[in-house]
């Protein structure tokens, strides 16, 4: 399993990537009225907030399944840049929201955290997709 990720650290960005996306999916599963209300939405939000979990659900079921399959990593460069891609957009989103580039307008708030979290992940993505390109683009 490890000798699959080129060695035990692409392996734990793996995992922790994982982690990173079982929080959010934890959250819109069993806490769906929190994130509403951490957004300032009423409870017609919840619907929203599900169906992006339907989106992060299989990415949480694939990178799962990438652990275990024989040959790991080996020629699923389309999870890898779906990952990539992904998480430049939110930062990108997180950020020009944070610091009031874009929907200014709107009542939702989000903190620092959000846009260092967001940076975490396109990092670790990155980080990823360099690091396993031998294996990942057959």
């Amino acid at each position: 399993m490890i000798e699959n990720f080129n060695g035990l650290l692409f392996l734990v960005l793996h995992i922790l990537v994982l982690i990173m996306i079982s929080f959010y999916l934890i959250r819109i599963i069993f806490a769906p009225s929190g994130i509403a209300e951490e957004f300032g939405v009423d409870k017609s939000g919840i619907y929203f907030a599900r169906i992006m979990g339907t989106f992060i659900a299989p990415l949480f079921m694939i990178g799962t399944y990438i652990i275990f399959r024989d040959g790991g990593p080996a020629g699923c460069w389309i999870w890898f840049v779906t990952l990539v891609i992904t998480s430049i957009l939110q930062l990108g989103y997180e950020s020009s929201f944070y610091f009031k580039k874009i929907d200014a307008h709107v009542g939702a708030k989000n903190k620092l955290l959000d846009v260092i979290v967001s940076a975490i992940f396109t990092i670790i993505s990155l980080v990823l997709v360099m690091g396993l390109s031998d294996k990942i683009y057959l």
